[in-house]
């Protein structure tokens, strides 16, 4: 029987068509009628239906997003539209989303009935291809322990209790005695990187290499056993009777499965080694505890055995630690230490390694360092379209890779190239900015009431940052430029007017005279009078 699910939201339509289709008649069963998309979709997480029928115009979420969401998550599952509406957009996206058939309303139940026979011949002609296909597969692999494999694989989901292992591990000749049990994990490295090194091979084929001669180094050192789970992943059962020295014999062998396997097929394996058992029927613990040693390959870097013996417990990297690692990366940033740099992300990088911080986590740190360089670049006004396309490049980039020395390298290139770059544009930029405040000074000396604040106000930008570039780039500070520029303002006005010394104090930017006298004094070694005097002698 095909599952049926119905959905319209006219109950009346829900009624007629459930109610007057013989649908076990015609090799269905229907499964169930909703009465919007919404609930349909509930429906169908639940059990999927071999075929949906369903309504366009409904609440909530209409038939045509129904359809795509089926097309998208369950393409298995074939779609009829009976609709009111004979609109070509509404025909254009059914094609679009391979709907079987596009029928206008209304629909008589012996319509329906003919249009489902017509379905189930469909239906069934694809059964007899899969069970075909089926049949092929079957003969591929005739010549593996198809059986035993699906026996061992059981085993390892731990759903057997004792009679049904021993009975089974007899009919099969599995010897599975002992009393210590590890179970560890052969996988490829990289697996599409080889593919595309090595076209015309396919995946099936490696995995099958894999397993092949991981299986002949197991035999040869009477070890274990081997098969491939329902990944085709490989998957080997030592056993001994003895607990000393049987882990260090197990990583013996693993290293000579990994070295064969890198000779022989050119391709790095990481091998997990999982937890010690003592009973068949906890083989799916040490299972699981092999796969997550298989995890730490992000940490450490692939083609390595990892043994669950040791595994590295993952601290928890406190914001504070955080904090200091980001203040030392951005202090090397804005030294532009091209060594030093690199130098302090692979100390950081050691850390993360060193406490077993998993990947997702480490994801948001580098995300937060990110955000960290890029408030810097904003508070230095040197954040532009070339720096936000740099980052988001970067962050593209990190979440494909598989290595953590991977993230290494693209952290270290990514902040060299932030440090380069800020340093170039520092330059110029301070350069700039500095240029603009001496002629802002130029034009307001004579304001009593010009400032460092006021002159950043002007260029928008911040005292500290702006008094860091000015004192670079001219080789003294503002109210020394200011200074200098006044009482330079003040000797020409005493030399070519008949200005009173108050006035030109007035006239230069000093609202104090007194002060002003004791400031020209200080510049030129002596008071407005004496100077005036001596330039009227001459």
């Amino acid at each position: 029987m095909y599952k049926v699910l119905l959905v319209d939201d006219e109950a009346l339509i829900r009624e007629a068509i459930s109610e007057n289709v013989r649908w076990k008649e015609h090799g269905f069963e229907l499964m169930g009628a909703c009465e919007n998309g919404k609930d349909a979709i509930e429906k169908i997480e639940q059990t999927v239906p071999d075929l949906l029928i369903t309504d366009i115009c409904m609440p909530y979420l209409d038939g045509i997003e129904l359809t795509k969401y089926v097309y998208e998550k369950y393409p298995v599952t074939k779609v009829i539209i009976i609709s009111g509406y004979d609109e070509f957009e509404y025909a254009k996206t059914a094609v679009k989303y391979k709907v079987l058939e596009y029928v206008l309303k209304p629909v008589t139940a012996f319509e329906l009935t003919e249009l489902l026979d017509k379905i189930k011949e469909d239906f069934d002609e694809e059964a007899a291809k899969k069970k075909s296909l089926k049949k092929i597969r079957e003969a591929y692999i005739s010549n593996l322990p198809v059986l035993k494999g699906r026996f061992l694989n059981g085993l390892m989901q731990g759903s057997m209790n004792a009679e049904e292992i021993k009975k089974k591990s007899e009919d099969f000749h599995i010897d599975l005695s002992g009393r210590y049990f590890i179970v560890t994990v052969v996988e490829g490295d990289n697996l599409r990187e080889f593919l595309k090194r090595h076209h015309g091979i396919k995946e099936d084929l490696v995995l099958f290499a894999i397993y092949n001669i991981t299986e002949e180094i197991v035999i040869k050192n009477q070890s274990g056993i081997t098969f491939q789970n329902g990944e085709d992943k490989t998957i080997i059962i030592f056993k001994s009777d003895r607990d000393e020295g049987f882990r260090a014999g197990i990583f013996d062998v693993c290293t000579e499965i990994r070295t064969a396997l890198n000779e022989y097929l050119k391709l790095d394996v990481t091998i997990g080694i999982g937890r010690t058992v003592t009973s068949t029927g906890a083989l799916n613990q040490s299972l699981e505890s092999a796969k997550e040693m298989l995890e730490y390959r992000f940490l450490l870097g692939g083609n390595v055995v990892l043994d669950a013996r040791d595994p590295g417990k993952s601290k928890h990297t406190t914001e504070r630690e955080l904090s200091a690692w980001t203040d030392d990366i951005l202090l090397s940033i804005k030294a532009g230490e091209h060594a030093e740099l690199e130098r302090v992300i692979k100390s950081f990088i050691q850390k993360l390694r060193a406490d077993y911080v998993p990947k997702n986590r480490i994801i948001i740190l580098f995300q937060n360092i990110v955000l960290s360089i890029v408030n810097m670049l904003d508070e230095a006004g040197l954040s532009d379209e070339a720096f936000l396309e740099g980052e988001n490049t970067f962050i593209n980039r990190i979440y494909l890779l598989n290595h953590l020395k991977d993230m290494e390298a693209e952290l270290i290139e990514f902040c060299s190239m932030i440090s380069q770059k800020m340093t170039s544009e520092k330059e110029s930029y301070g350069n700039k900015q500095a240029v603009l405040a001496l002629d802002y000074i130029d034009k307001n000396y004579s304001n009593s009431e010009l400032s460092l604040n006021s002159v950043c106000r002007y260029l928008a930008i911040s005292t500290s940052y702006f008094s860091s570039i000015f004192k670079s780039c001219t080789g003294e500070t503002f109210i020394e430029a200011l200074t200098k520029k006044r009482i330079e303002k003040a000797k020409s006005l005493m030399e070519n007017t008949a200005l009173k010394a108050y006035e030109i104090a007035i006239e230069v930017g000093f609202s104090d005279p007194h002060y002003f006298s004791i400031i020209f004094k200080k510049h030129t070694g002596l008071t407005p009078t004496e100077y005036t005097k001596n330039k009227r002698r001459q």
